[in-house]
């Protein structure tokens, strides 16, 4: 446990330069891996109406309920990988059908805000605890499951997300792009992991946003894998990768992510892991 801060939401202190002062002991992970491996599959829904852009996103974001995340379950099962799906608590109400389906198949469905563009960094500490509760109502009652994990929309949490989720007993936050390994800090004296979001390998940075060709992903995540594999024989990681089912759904971007899990499955000591999974380990084994 760190307690010098730097990285602070609100008042809230999440990271330090504690751990940074020395080489951080090696962790261990089941089986002996070398790299744990998080997937993100983002299924998200935006509102029309905020101007041309937005509107824009709407029309697309429309594909991935309608085809591509029923395209993402049926290649992850042919990979036999589970995944994080961050859901959104308006694609919730409207495809409802689709995140039955993904609890169904034995994926993890974390929070990712009421919409996109509702910014809790943005919202009032009453909005902020609505748009929090709202979400993890609707997928609750979608699924049956109250999720125990959450990411902010577009990974801008407000100066009190920590604590409302604390309160609703959520024991993983996925907002803070600082470090390759998870790390624990002490929300409302209860302990939560912080799983770190990384854009290395994300489709929206790499494809949706910068145009280039699904293939860069794919040779962002192989070669992150490299390196992390490498480093893990001595000190293990962990490595991230996002794909949105409005982007990566579709076959052009499937094709790249068949690639990606394809090398992965190569490696021997690699283990592919729900953030929950990662989460309920590190907490066993009492990582700091």
């Amino acid at each position: 446990m760190t307690t010098t801060g730097i990285f602070t939401t609100g008042t809230r202190t999440v990271s330090s330069l504690e751990h940074a002062k020395i080489r951080r002991d090696p962790i261990q992970w089941p089986n002996n891996a070398r790299v744990a491996v998080t997937l993100s599959v983002i299924f998200e829904l935006f509102p029309g109406e905020g101007g041309p852009y937005t509107a824009e996103l709407a029309k697309q974001s429309l594909f991935g309920g309608r085809r591509g995340v029923w395209r993402l379950l049926d290649q992850l099962d042919r990979h036999q990988v589970k995944a994080s799906f961050l859901v959104n608590g308006y694609a919730a109400e409207k495809f409802p059908e689709a995140v039955v389906e993904i609890h169904r198949r034995g994926h993890e469905i974390a929070g990712y805000g009421y919409t996109t563009t509702r910014y809790l960094s943005n919202l009032s500490p009453e909005e902020e605890r609505g748009d929090i509760l709202k979400t993890l109502d609707i997928l609750h009652k979608v699924t049956g499951v109250r999720p125990v994990g959450w990411v902010s929309p577009d990974c801008y949490p407000g100066d009190h997300t920590l604590e409302i989720l604390a309160s609703q007993g959520v024991m993983w936050n996925g907002d803070f792009p600082n470090d390759d390994l998870p790390y624990v800090v002490k929300v409302a004296g209860k302990p939560m992991v912080i799983i770190p979001f990384s854009v290395e390998a994300d489709d929206y940075e790499i494809y949706g946003k910068n145009l280039q060709l699904p293939d860069v992903w794919a040779e962002y995540f192989k070669d992150g894998l490299d390196v992390l594999y490498k480093e893990g024989e001595t000190h293990p990681k962990m490595m991230h990768a996002s794909v949105r089912c409005h982007y990566f759904g579709r076959a052009v971007g499937t094709k790249a992510l068949d690639r990606a899990l394809h090398y992965g499955a190569s490696l021997p000591h690699v283990w592919y892991a729900t953030r929950t999974e990662v989460a309920r380990w590190w907490l066993d084994k009492k990582f700091g």
